[in-house]
């Protein structure tokens, strides 16, 4: 990379197409490294907890369904605190997974 001047914005840089190929292996080594620290550090985080509005948004089951589940201790795993119900994100999806059926049980 070499450096020329020019009028009044001072020394500006040259570029070959090699510096700019380098430059671009520069910086997309640090968006995978960036990206990979940020997945990371999302998983690793505190769990995020949930409303029963949320989670019937979440899993398509009415609010009525969901406390119907609670009293019969069924559905998602649920926190209680006081009044409050709450449920953690991570394990309203496990629920969902670990109730999936699968798309291959077809009647012949």
């Amino acid at each position: 990379m070499s450096l020329h001047h020019r009028s009044n914005k001072g020394m500006i840089p040259k570029l070959s197409v090699r510096d700019l190929e380098e430059i671009r292996e520069i910086i997309e080594s640090c968006l995978d490294k960036l990206t990979e620290t940020v997945d990371s550090e999302c998983r690793e985080a505190t769990p995020e907890y949930l409303t029963t509005p949320e989670v019937a948004a979440l899993t398509k089951y009415k609010k009525a369904t969901l406390e119907a589940m609670r009293s019969k201790r069924q559905g998602p795993p649920y926190y209680r605190q006081g009044y409050n119900v709450r449920y953690r994100s991570d394990e309203v999806r496990a629920w969902m997974e670990a109730n999936r059926e699968d798309g291959d049980m077809i009647a012949s």
